[in-house]
């Protein structure tokens, strides 16, 4: 009585404590999983930075029409024999502004190339924004799915445990041989062993979610889902033309096809001459005899202008051979374009064969589970009536586990591929 008096409050204590730290702990909802990733997850991050990269490019072209202005400070020392002809020492200061006039259209290519540049950014951003999300809701099932086998690794050690104590009592009172005993032993052992691997798998699980929605390191958090809930054949249909126009790896490779005949503009306005417009102010502050004018003074001030026109004229075939590439790499670009299509097309087929085949998978493993649980009644009503032995009845239990197993990774990898055919049809879902 008196170590019930102390362990009694002991026991008390720990159940509030643990009570406490499930209350305290975070429930992490599918669609909070996929707003965490889309706005924490490093790769989106870098994506970003990327996109501001991008728009400190387009900066950079939209100034190339604006003038350009410098300075500059000069001192001089001049030694013997020199200091015989020009001043000995001296400073002169000067600034200068130069502006391109005419550049063969490359200055407003430039600006169209870094708005293109932009565009690839953001989109680039949205392929991996559905890569992430994909990978958030795969995680996300995974730990439903470790979870749920715990809980069936758990209820198959509760029936092993009842197998257990009514064969001891058969054993002891001499109705049955210690062999059915030790097998039921050995199997209670090996569930153990994979209640211990499941609740690994949970750990590792969740950090792979943690992870991937930028929760770094964390598994303080719980997820309310389990596998229920409606598994039926896929009703979502689009046709190419909206898929295509939706996909990401389309609309990059679109806008980089784009980007390349902005290249060949480019390339094309290297046979067009430039034109630049360049004045600079100078003076000078030293030695006496610094203003050529005026051999008396000890400074000077002066300005210039110069107007430089550029012709290419001749360069062995160079610049027609770059535009030649150019137009290789455009070709090459639309072919690629083509077979990225015809990809998406068959990978839209497969993803649909794939959600089809796992709710059929469900609806296969359901009825047998059926078939596992009335074997499992049968065979503890037939060892009551001593008809079985308990090694029939263990078989029986394993069956039942294994078809529990089977229907939970089942409804998991429909949940998977639920997310991965919204991904494919380019259909977003956060």
């Amino acid at each position: 009585m008196s170590i019930v008096r102390y362990i009694t409050p002991l026991l008390v204590s720990t159940a509030l404590l643990a009570s406490q730290y499930a209350t305290a702990q975070r429930v992490l909802t599918l669609e909070e999983a996929r707003k965490l990733a889309v706005t924490r997850n490093n790769n989106l991050r870098a994506a970003q930075e990327k996109i501001g990269a991008a728009r400190a490019q387009k900066a950079i072209a939209a100034a190339k029409d604006k003038p350009t202005i410098d300075a500059s400070v000069t001192g001089f020392y001049f030694g013997t024999p020199l200091n015989k002809l020009l001043p000995e020492y001296g400073v002169s200061p000067m600034v200068s502004a130069s502006q391109a006039i005419y550049s063969g259209g490359k200055i407003k290519l430039g600006k169209e190339a870094a708005d293109k540049g932009i565009e690839i950014a953001e989109t680039q951003k949205a392929l991996t924004t559905a890569e992430v999300v994909l990978s958030a809701e795969s995680a996300y099932w995974q730990v439903v799915a470790a979870k749920e086998k715990i809980k069936l690794a758990e209820q198959y050690s509760r029936q092993l445990d009842g197998l257990y104590k009514e064969l001891n009592n058969a054993y002891t009172a001499g109705l049955t041989y210690k062999n059915d005993l030790l097998q039921v032993k050995v199997q209670q052992n090996d569930n153990q062993l994979n209640v211990l691997r499941a609740n690994d798998a949970l750990v590792l699980a969740k950090l792979n979610l943690a992870q991937i929605s930028g929760l770094g390191d964390s598994t303080d958090f719980v997820l309310p889902d389990t596998v229920l809930g409606d598994f039926n054949n896929a009703t979502l249909h689009r046709s190419m033309a909206e898929i295509t126009a939706d996909r990401p790896e389309i609309k990059i490779l679109q806008q980089s096809l784009e980007a390349e005949k902005i290249q060949e503009k480019l390339l094309k306005a290297d046979f067009k001459p430039t034109v630049g417009l360049n004045a600079a102010g100078l003076a000078g502050f030293g030695k006496q005899g610094i203003n050529l004018g005026n051999p008396s003074s000890n400074a000077f001030a002066s300005y210039y202008g110069l107007v430089q026109v550029s012709l290419p004229i001749l360069d062995w075939g160079q610049r027609k051979q770059k535009i030649k590439q150019q137009q290789h790499n455009i070709s090459a670009q639309q072919y690629q374009l083509q077979e990225t299509k015809e990809k998406i097309s068959l990978e839209v087929q497969q993803a649909y064969l794939l959600l089809n085949e796992s709710a059929k998978r469900i609806e296969l493993s359901g009825a047998s589970l059926e078939q596992a649980e009335e074997n499992l009644r049968l065979s503890n009503d037939r060892l009551k009536a001593g008809t079985i032995t308990g090694q029939d009845v263990l078989e029986a239990q394993t069956i039942w586990q294994q078809a529990n197993s089977n229907i939970i990774d089942a409804k998991t990898a429909y949940r998977i591929s639920e997310a991965n055919l919204y991904k494919t049809l380019g259909m977003t879902r956060f």
